[in-house]
């Protein structure tokens, strides 16, 4: 009898232990506060060179936090500003983060060589793999209406 209740209360704990996450920022939030700062921390390599050690590790991190976004935008349950779910399951919305989680990687890649010329060499395909998901999904403003003539 005690080894039938210490194993059931094993299995409890582990089964609490167990995390799930569940979106709490809607897309456009995770939007402004990860691959934004982070995607200008690594284009600014155009501009001006990383000067030091810790200056390099901040664009490894950057590159990093882009490939860790790409796995939050595709956590079920996530909703758009709008309140409209998050295209998850849509085979290009994944093919979109993949393209993330790769030009991440190839940035990170460049910045351990501590080359400028390799980071902005990854630059362009940051900026379409970007592209490619805004270009489908980005919310667009309404065109104001015309004005009626009287």
């Amino acid at each position: 009898m005690r080894v039938v209740v210490v194993v059931v209360l094993a299995g409890v704990a582990t089964a609490q232990a167990t995390y799930k996450p569940k979106p709490v920022a809607n897309l456009k939030q995770i939007m402004r506060s990860i691959p934004y700062p982070n995607s200008n921390l690594i284009f600014d390599v155009q501009s001006r060179s990383p000067k030091d050690e810790m200056e390099w590790k901040n664009v490894e991190n950057a590159s990093m936090a882009i490939v860790e976004f790409a796995n939050l935008v595709t956590i079920p349950g996530r909703l758009r500003e709008n309140g409209q779910p998050v295209p998850v399951e849509r085979a290009d919305w994944n093919k979109y983060a993949r393209g993330l989680v790769d030009a991440g990687q190839a940035c990170y890649q460049a910045a351990r060589k501590r080359s400028p010329e390799a980071v902005i060499g990854c630059t362009d395909r940051l900026s379409e793999s970007c592209s490619h998901c805004h270009d489908v999904y980005r919310d667009r403003p309404q065109a104001a209406a015309a004005p009626k003539k009287p």
